[in-house]
């Protein structure tokens, strides 16, 4: 019997984790596919931006990372751009491959709102490397020209406005004010300044979270001097402001859009089952039932626990439904039966500017401040610890040269 081929379509957390589970067995040939040959460690972003960290702290190298299973493991930087599912071949922009099975955890995109003019041309996202990395540098350039024209003082305000009160939102507004604090307290140069604004629909920031990290958030963010401005809608952008609920306005320097997801473009073309958000709805298996020999996990599909119960977008979750669909994916390949998901969030941590944080886990172990920062830190640092020293594995199976160029990953 001819060996199985599966592929993995994006090298997030869920792709990344499908590929951990798979790839020991050595009983099927595997190829990861990604536009980037890299897995972006999104959950450290706000470090990034605000300086905390190195780019290369939230980078592994996939390239490296496959080559340390063997050789039935193979990276293929490319864009898929068609999917013919009843020839079970797929096409990018420079490859085209058959497969046995497939599984699709190309994420998710920034839900902007097509309905809010200027939006998505004036403001930045982080979702990805790419856009995390240009916030960070267009910023601190704007703030370079604005100390330099002013003489060191920028006695006009210099005003970052975030829009979305989610994770991503309250962790990056938090750490922007953390930095700001941190310039004022070290730069010589007066700027004192600077306004974070964090705007939010709902009554309170981390709508539907558990009551004690969205009373830890809130308290943190008013520490930090975040102005939380709720009930409130972007109704309009342009270049250097923006209308909210369609009367109010507020100019701003920067602007960091968060609010929401839809699933990547993949879904497009699909005609399946999805939901408002172009989500793929998948069986208790994690199979796109539409579909033979294909899978979902991570942002692209909707997730829901044993319960029925919807999962929001996590890393956690991601990493959860990757690990069940490679699970019976393989379970197939070695003509056993598979197991329903069990996809469910085991707690959730919140990183709120500097050594601070709150952790919420099992529903019932709570720290915040050092101690949930040290919590955080211990559990981002291990996931990151491991990739990192499977990749150096691979590493040694690279030609010198080309090893020595990615030590940095």
């Amino acid at each position: 019997m001819s060996r199985k081929r599966v592929i993995i379509v994006g090298g997030g957390y869920a792709g990344v984790q499908a590929l951990r589970t798979l790839a020991p067995s050595g009983e099927c040939d595997i190829v990861l596919i990604d536009q980037h040959p890299y897995h972006y460690l999104q959950t450290e972003a706000y470090e990034l931006i605000a300086n905390e960290c190195s780019m290369t702290r939230v980078m592994i190298d996939l390239v490296a990372l496959c080559l340390s299973y063997g050789n039935h493991v193979t990276y293929i930087k490319d864009t898929i751009r068609e999917v013919d599912y009843e020839a079970k071949r797929i096409i990018g922009n420079i490859s085209g491959h058959s497969y046995d099975y497939m599984l699709l955890c190309t994420g998710s995109r920034t839900a902007y709102n097509g309905g809010t003019e200027g939006l998505r041309e004036h403001s930045h996202g982080v979702k990805t490397l790419q856009s995390a990395l240009s916030f960070k540098q267009q910023f601190e350039q704007r703030l370079y020209e604005r100390m330099e024209s002013e003489g060191g003082w920028c006695s006009e305000p210099f005003n970052i406005v975030i829009g979305g009160g989610g994770l991503s939102g309250v962790e990056i507004a938090a750490e922007m004010a953390h930095y700001i604090r941190i310039f004022h307290k070290d730069n010589t140069l007066t700027c004192d300044n600077i306004h974070i604004f964090l705007i939010i629909p709902h009554e309170t920031v981390l709508e539907g979270m558990e009551e004690y990290l969205i009373k830890q958030a809130t308290k943190r963010l008013i520490q930090l001097d975040v102005k939380i401005i709720n009930h409130s809608r972007i109704t309009s952008v342009q270049e250097h402001a923006l209308m909210l609920n369609g009367t109010d306005a507020i100019c701003f320097d920067f602007m960091i859009f968060t609010g929401g997801i839809v699933a990547s473009t993949l879904t497009a073309g699909m005609k399946v089952a999805k939901n408002k958000k172009s989500q793929l709805i998948t069986d208790e298996y994690m199979r796109v039932v539409e579909c033979e020999g294909v899978f979902a996990a991570g942002d692209i599909a909707e997730l829901h626990d044993p319960e029925g119960k919807l999962v929001p977008p996590t890393a956690q979750g991601a990493e959860a439904s990757g690990l069940s669909a490679a699970k019976n994916i393989l379970a197939l390949i070695q003509g056993k039966p598979m197991i329903p998901s069990d996809v469910r969030l085991k707690g959730m941590m919140i990183a709120l500017g500097g050594g601070y944080a709150s952790v919420s886990l099992l529903g019932w172990m709570r720290f915040s401040g050092v101690a949930g920062y040290a919590i955080k830190t211990i559990i981002m640092r291990g996931y990151h610890y491991l990739l990192h020293r499977q990749c150096a594995k691979g590493l040694e199976h690279m030609p010198k040269k080309q090893a020595k160029c990615r030590m940095g990953f």
